[in-house]
C-alpha cells in the first residue's frame, strides 16, 4: 500500500516550504505587507468588489481565491478524495463561519497572516495567534463533550 506524500514528514515540510515562498512572493508581487496568503483578507476583499462595503482600499477580485477553489477542485478529483458531504444545522454553520471570519479580520488575519506578521516582527500577532490557539482548545473542548454538526 502506498502511503500519501503529504501526510508524511517531508510532505508536510514541503508544503510548509511551498506556502512560504509563495507568501513571500505574493508580497513582493504587490499583496499589502504582512499579507502573503490571508484568505480572510482575500474574502474581505472580494467582497468589496462585489459593492458589500465602500473602503476603497480593499476592494479588489482576488485571483487567489479563484485559484485556491478551482486547484482544491482538481487536486482532490485527481487523487480521488473528492466526497462530497452535506450536514444538519446550517444555520449553526454560517454563524460559526460569521465568528470565524470576524475574529480572523479582528485579530490580525488567519493563521498565515498571523505568522507573516509575527516573522515580519510585529509583536501582536503573539496575541492574534494566542487567541486563535484559545479558539482551537475550546473547540476541542466542545468536541470532547459530543458536539457534533453532523
Amino acid at each position: 500500500m502506498r502511503k500519501n506524500f503529504f501526510s508524511s514528514r517531508f510532505g508536510i515540510i514541503g508544503t510548509g516550504i511551498f506556502i512560504g515562498i509563495l507568501a513571500a512572493l505574493l508580497q513582493k508581487w504587490g499583496n499589502p505587507g504582512n499579507m502573503g496568503v490571508c484568505v480572510a483578507c482575500f474574502d474581505r476583499d472580494i467582497a468589496g468588489a462585489l459593492g458589500l462595503h465602500r473602503a476603497d482600499v480593499v476592494q479588489y477580485m482576488r485571483p487567489e481565491i479563484i485559484g485556491f477553489v478551482l486547484g482544491s477542485l482538481g487536486a482532490a478529483y485527481l487523487f480521488k478524495e473528492f466526497r462530497p458531504r452535506l450536514g444538519s444545522a446550517p444555520i449553526v454553520r454560517f454563524v460559526l463561519g460569521i465568528f470565524a471570519m470576524i475574529g480572523s479580520l479582528v485579530f490580525l488575519g488567519c493563521p498565515w497572516r498571523a505568522a507573516l506578521r509575527l516573522a515580519g516582527g510585529d509583536g501582536n500577532a503573539i496575541f492574534g495567534l494566542a487567541g486563535l490557539a484559545a479558539g482551537v482548545w475550546v473547540g476541542t473542548l466542545f468536541l470532547k463533550q459530543g458536539y457534533n454538526l453532523g
